[in-house]
């Protein structure tokens, strides 16, 4: 449930020159050059969008901009780590610096760190990639349903995200919380503290990113092996490539908690109990360094060439970076850029951050972590290395601004009603244009004709359309994977969110409900849009205008759970004890695994 956001605290940092690099001791002519490479580097991040003239940024500019405390990358080239540093540092109480040796949480990169340790298997004979991963799983089962009534899952299905499996992710547990053994996690029983881990489409039709099919497949490689998952990546992956500043052990041992960053909020502030555990190791649960992840990537593209079996053959390497459906292969995601191929995955945990990028067969990348959970400066930094060293297709090409006459703007400016309920407010500012969408920011348009524009922050482009009358009555709006169109609409037609936030909440509501109506799957009434509504209004202190939308989503879904968890709540805030019980209750009727509903039911009844 969307809880109501703290007040963010702006800290300012002050970083400590705490910037290594690998496998150069002395001054040489190589070294400088290495140095001239990283300075450009550091000084030259670049944003999404790339617009001729602009400026880059530092590595350090960004870190305080993002409130990142500390970074950490490794760059290869070659087939080899060509440069590694670090910045800041790896707790904002401690101020102790990062340095390479300092731990990361790898998020979702444990997941092909943990692909090549199934695959592993596979070549062993101790398990097939197409059999029934319930032919492996002793200590517990995947029930059976009427979607695997065809098809079974398969390991082949876990590790490409293909199985029909719910679950996308974790969050972990907070340091002190009691930890779930895996088959309380899969059947999201207590102490767990995710849903359980279920088929509900049938197997190897469709893409659908799932954490829990992941850690499906580390319970089974645990059941083969009878060993904990920690002790068997180690043997057969971490070990033979020498990432000796690796390992899935959760929760962190003392020793190695001593290397390890803390993980930080969006405001800078340090994660509840500095770190999460995550016995989801297979999913979440690798620390790492960016230096250890480098020697995983230049391995697996050796490999592919045939170069290097460490630990695996050129033809089940081959599996991790080949597309198994869509661009997802056992292991990697497959990023195209022009006709350039790059394997990668990124990460997430709760405080931390990450991106590995490799090119397929050029022998170049980089990793980058860090211990924030402002990821933006990972792609920023991502992208100096690819201008750096010229990386294939990779950066799109700058967009030039052209000059347009200010009086121009005059015939754009206006409202365009983008969908049922988001308008792109167009106006003009000391002679430049802007946009500003519903619950956005105001963003500067920058023109690249006389009728087309982009912005900085995103790769989208605006293209006023005129109409059979001559004057402009739309816009065409291209995304990168498709377009719409907005309707130019009059200054007093309101959308339902304005409504909403003009005291008009019985017409917004009627709208919704003719929404729903017209269009069911609409994104503008789904369930957890209209529930952070809700909280919108009650951050406002607008708590009858809160308990009518919440009542509205429990009208429109009736059979969820945390509609009447959202419901209660406001009833609770509103002072209106007898309605917030009923609808906790209902809520916990629904899903008897919703733990905070049930502490706040207790919290009311006084027991």
């Amino acid at each position: 449930m969307t809880r109501l956001v703290a007040k963010f605290l702006v800290l300012l940092y002050v970083f400590p020159c705490a910037s290594f690099s690998v496998s150069r001791a002395q001054s040489t002519p190589e070294t400088s050059g290495i140095e001239s490479r990283i300075k450009r580097v550091e000084q030259g991040l670049l944003p999404e969008v790339l617009v001729k003239g602009d400026p880059s940024w530092s590595i350090e500019e960004r870190m305080k901009h993002y409130k990142v405390p500390g970074l950490s990358i490794a760059v290869i080239n070659n087939h080899q780590i060509d440069w590694a540093r670090s910045y800041g540092v790896k707790d904002i109480e401690t101020r102790e610096p990062v340095i390479l040796e300092t731990l990361f949480q790898a998020g979702s990169i444990s997941k092909p760190v943990a692909a090549m340790v199934a695959l592993k298997k596979v070549e062993q004979g101790k398990i097939a990639l197409d059999e029934n991963i319930n032919n492996k799983l002793t200590s517990w089962k995947l029930p059976d349903n009427e979607f695997t009534a065809k098809k079974k899952v398969t390991l082949a299905n876990l590790l490409s995200h293909t199985g029909g499996l719910t679950v996308h992710g974790f969050p972990g547990y907070a340091i002190n919380e009691k930890l779930p053994t895996l088959p309380q996690v899969l059947d999201g029983s207590e102490p767990a503290n995710t849903a359980p881990v279920r088929v509900d489409m049938e197997p190897g039709t469709k893409f659908r990113y799932s954490g829990g099919g992941t850690t499906i497949a580390q319970l089974a490689i645990m059941d083969i092996e009878k060993k904990p998952f920690p002790q068997i990546a180690n043997d057969t992956v971490l070990k033979p490539l020498k990432m000796t500043n690796s390992t899935y052990s959760q929760p962190l041992p003392a020793d190695w908690r001593k290397q390890a960053a803390s993980g930080h909020r969006p405001d800078g502030q340090l994660v509840e109990g500095k770190i999460h555990v995550y016995p989801e190791m297979q999913a979440a649960g690798l620390w790492t360094t960016p230096t250890d992840l480098a020697k995983f990537a230049i391995e697996v593209e050796l490999s592919l060439a045939g170069q290097s079996n460490k630990v695996l053959s050129k033809e089940t390497t081959a599996k991790m970076v080949t597309p198994f459906m869509e661009e997802v292969g056992l292991g990697f995601f497959i990023e195209k850029h022009g006709n350039a191929l790059y394997f990668g995955h990124g990460g997430a945990d709760e405080g931390f951050r990450a991106e590995l990028l490799m090119n397929k067969d050029k022998g170049y990348g980089a990793v980058v972590m860090a211990n924030s959970d402002n990821g933006q400066i990972l792609r920023e930094v991502l992208r100096s290395v690819a201008r750096e060293y010229g990386w294939e297709e990779f950066l799109p090409a700058p967009h030039e601004i052209v000059s347009v006459d200010s009086a121009k703007f005059d015939e754009y400016l206006g409202r365009f009603q983008v969908n049922p309920d988001r308008v792109l407010t167009v106006t003009k500012d000391a002679g430049k244009l802007y946009g500003q969408a519903t619950e956005a920011q105001r963003v500067e348009l920058l023109p690249v004709s006389e009728t087309s524009f982009i912005r900085r922050d995103q790769e989208i482009r605006y293209t006023f359309v005129k109409d059979a009358a001559g004057k402009v009555g739309s816009i065409n709006i291209q995304f990168p994977d498709g377009e719409s169109q907005a309707g130019r609409i009059s200054d007093d037609k309101l959308i339902p969110f304005e409504m909403l936030m003009t005291g008009k909440a019985a017409e917004a509501i009627e709208a919704y409900r003719r929404i729903k109506k017209e269009s069911p799957n609409a994104n503008v009434v789904a369930e957890g849009r209209l529930n952070n509504l809700g909280y919108i209004l009650m951050r406002q202190n607008k708590l009858a205008d809160a308990i009518a939308i919440f009542k509205v989503n429990v009208e429109l879904y009736p059979d969820a759970w945390n509609v009447y968890d959202s419901l209660g709540e406001a009833y609770m805030t509103n002072g209106d004890k007898e309605l917030a019980i009923a609808n906790y209750k209902k809520s916990l009727e629904l899903n008897p695994k919703n733990s905070g509903g049930a502490q706040m039911l207790k919290k009311l009844e006084g027991k």
